[in-house]
């Protein structure tokens, strides 16, 4: 299938060519000193190992990148990249809901070329922070075009909010016609994401789970994120209820008297194996009912900070060996995009969880959640080439997670697929490399 008339051109390296560093982190437990990467003309990965044990290296072109550490490309895998533009416009200190209103009042007169102009920002700064798969939301559709145009590697989830259960077929309609013309590749794959138990009916819930079946598609959806939206399930009562009523959204709903993730187990969501979102409030219940469904939880570190929620409850989620991947949320409630930040915000905040399982919900967990663990998230031959360069002052680290998560580590290469996207001092050029 077309998506329209757009064609991006190809910019894949058609030679191989030799990455070597410092440190090679092939997966978290996996260091290697001195290590490199033998990419394909494909853009796939060849050989991971020491440099000196690559046949015939004087015969590959080679960037040599010196004392920093090649890993895997980060995986956000929860983003909304046309809120890019709205950083510290809007107050996230009070209530939930309000932050909704001030959110909904900000955006409301934006053109298209400004919500374009934001996601193009939103990617751009992706790539700087040496992201290679993005997982982004979007209500409007049009990330599409400027996501196509970017050779980052993404998820784009549609976002369905309808609360009337009268009219799920015609959302569901709507949704159908909207991605009729979208064709998928490597580097792009769709999904259907209602937005959260208190914009989506019970019955809308049930369609979107269908159609996720019918069409192959990754599912997800906000839940359990505020304790206004616990409230509002289990009692009908809160701020939701006067948000809602606002825009006439309520009509003839009653309130199921569940927790959150008790709810969606309740009308059958969570058969998919689904991505939930946040996951800020629950019950050593509800955690059973994940770890029984199979599902993966997105943790957003620093968002939970700016709205001050309770402590997040995923060394509890890590105990009961459930997949935890890390998202940014977007800049309406986040100062970067980085899930690099993220993951030192978690090193400094729970010094506790060992720096490999942070990195690996960086990485592998993000991959497993789109199940894409058998081609991103690590760097093993037959993987595609999704990889950060992550450069730190000392020279004389202990260990390789010291130089990573340290204040002054910065991601100086990103690439994708083989393609260099991101070079922040030109490192290709200053080592005679062309594509």
């Amino acid at each position: 299938m077309r998506i329209g008339t757009l064609t991006f051109s190809d910019k894949s390296i058609t030679t191989m060519y030799i990455l070597k560093s410092k440190y090679l982190l092939k997966d978290p437990d996996n260091v290697i000193e001195n290590g490199a990467l033998l990419i394909n003309d494909g853009g796939k990965i060849k050989f991971a190992g020491q440099f000196k044990d690559i046949d015939d290296a004087d015969s590959y072109k080679t960037i040599d990148l010196g004392n920093s550490a090649i890993v895997p490309g980060l995986i956000n895998t929860h983003t909304h990249l046309e809120l890019t533009n709205m950083h510290k416009c809007i107050n996230g200190k009070g209530i939930f809901t309000d932050w909704i209103r001030q959110l909904i009042d900000a955006k409301k007169d934006w053109s298209e070329s400004e919500y374009t102009l934001s996601i193009r920002d939103g990617i751009e700064s992706s790539l700087k922070s040496g992201t290679t798969t993005i997982v982004d939301i979007t209500r409007n559709g049009i990330a599409l075009n400027e996501l196509l145009a970017s050779n980052i590697r993404k998820l784009l989830f549609f976002e369905i909010i309808n609360f009337d259960p009268d009219t799920a077929e015609d959302t569901i309609k709507d949704f159908k016609e909207l991605i009729s013309g979208i064709s998928t590749d490597d580097l792009l794959s769709i999904g259907i994401f209602p937005h959260a138990p208190y914009t989506v009916s019970d019955k809308l819930y049930r369609k979107c789970r269908d159609i996720s079946e019918e069409c192959n598609i990754r599912t997800a959806t906000h839940i359990a994120e505020t304790e206004d939206e616990v409230e509002f399930l289990t009692s009908g009562a809160g701020h939701f209820v006067a948000l809602l009523n606002d825009f006439k959204m309520l009509n003839r709903w009653n309130h199921p008297g569940l927790s959150p993730i008790n709810y969606l187990n309740n009308i059958g969501f969570l058969n998919n194996e689904c991505i939930l979102i946040h996951c800020n409030y629950l019950t050593e219940d509800e955690i059973g009912v994940i770890e029984k469904s199979k599902s993966n939880v997105v943790f957003c570190p620093r968002s939970h900070e700016f709205f001050r929620h309770k402590d997040h409850p995923f060394p509890s989620l890590k105990d009961r060996g459930i997949n935890i991947a890390l998202g940014t949320d977007s800049l309406a409630s986040n100062d970067t995009l980085s899930i690099l930040d993220e993951m030192k915000f978690i090193r400094n905040s729970y010094p506790e969880i060992e720096p490999n399982y942070i990195f690996k919900m960086g990485t592998i967990a993000g991959a497993v959640a789109l199940q894409m663990d058998d081609c991103i998230g690590q760097l093993h031959p037959g993987y595609y080439a999704d990889i950060a360069v992550i450069e730190f002052q000392d020279t004389d680290v202990s260990n390789i997670y010291d130089g990573i998560f340290s204040q002054d580590s910065e991601c100086v290469l990103t690439i994708v697929s083989g393609e260099i996207c991101y070079d922040k001092f030109e490192i290709s050029r200053k080592n005679n490399f062309k594509e």
